[in-house]
């Protein structure tokens, strides 16, 4: 992950190759330990179709989910912007301002969403404004996909990388205000996109008290391969880490309670474990493509917010993305067919 240095020229839009499913997505999340927001922003745009989509998903420490979709059939050239969410660069790899202004949908229990048309319908809108200023907390690391020997996985995006961040705003909803201060990672990725590609990935992201910060990947591929990677950010210096097996505890209905992993950094190891925060608000969104001869079907990308704890006595707090296909209503991890 460590292997080039990100261009500033890939903080911006890249020229789409003639794939269909060529998509070029940014991404950040964020912890406020003070407020207990946790939550992220997405834009993404695919224009060979043309269509761009904006996701907002946001933890309330009290138990509300807050999640917004907008989708457009136009995205305007050049702009990292879409629907209700902006990112202008004031400095590649250094200073970010991220906004987000519109409408959001409230949801007590976000497991309605499973089944997303009628959970959207009864949920109530309320208005929500976010402003956060990003700052760099060490080096943007990844690929810029021009060497293919560091491109980690070919189906979800040929140039990759990531950064550690740390972020200062507020969010205001439904009239109340949030601030938010804390850590967080930001994803910026492009190339043909195939969210059924893996057979499924664990994206673990977490930011601690003392301002150091954690990152593991786990992907298992179509052909069998495993991959692991892994990032330690301390003192606004982020270093390469190697991950051990990812560890999952589920629920019932196939969401993850718990996670662990081990951490070897260039000076210590670490075990590191995150549990669903209570209240749990665990939530489904997917991807599905209609069977076509060469479609796996339904892919879903399990959230939730997580108290981390390392072995070493910090805490912290951070986001995992937990994405299986699903056989029969379940992720292929829990069925037994994930090898």
């Amino acid at each position: 992950m460590f292997a080039e240095s990100i261009a500033p020229l890939h903080e911006y839009r890249h020229p789409p190759d003639r794939t269909p499913s060529y998509n070029e997505s940014t991404y950040y999340n964020f912890t406020s330990p003070g407020s207990g927001v946790v939550g992220w922003l997405r834009i993404a745009v695919q224009p060979n179709r043309p269509a761009g989509q904006a996701t907002a998903l946001i933890f309330l420490p009290e138990g509300r989910t807050l999640l917004a979709f907008h989708r457009v059939e136009q995205t305007t050239a050049d702009t990292l912007a879409v629907g209700p969410i902006a990112i202008e660069i004031d400095e590649p790899h250094r200073r970010q301002r991220l906004t987000f202004d519109g409408p959001v949908s409230v949801f007590p229990e976000p497991r309605v969403l499973s089944d997303p048309g009628p959970a959207f319908r009864a949920a109530p809108l309320v208005g929500a404004r976010i402003d956060l200023t990003v700052t760099g907390n060490g080096d943007s690391f990844g690929t810029s996909g021009e060497d293919p020997a560091n491109i980690l996985e070919r189906s979800m995006a040929l140039g990759h990388y990531e950064q550690f961040i740390q972020l200062a705003g507020s969010l205001r909803v439904d009239g109340e205000e949030h601030q938010i201060q804390g850590g967080g990672l930001r994803d910026h990725s492009w190339g043909p996109r195939d969210w059924a590609g893996p057979r499924f990935y664990r994206w673990i992201s977490a930011s601690f008290d003392d301002g150091s910060a954690v990152m593991g990947l786990q992907v298992a591929q179509a052909d069998g391969t495993m991959t692991r990677r892994a990032a330690l950010a301390s003192a606004g210096i982020a270093t390469e880490a190697r991950l051990g097996e990812v560890a999952l505890e589920w629920t019932d209905d196939g969401f993850c309670r718990r996670i662990s992993c081990a951490l070897q950094g260039p000076d210590s190891e670490s075990t590191l474990t995150g549990t669903a925060r209570v209240p749990e608000q665990f939530v489904p969104l997917r991807h599905h493509r209609p069977q076509d001869g060469t479609s796996h079907g339904v892919t879903r990308i399990g959230y939730s917010a997580y108290d981390f704890e390392l072995s070493d006595g910090r805490h912290g707090l951070g986001i995992v993305e937990v994405l299986d296909r699903m056989v029969d209503g379940l992720p292929i991890s829990m069925t037994g067919q994930d090898s």
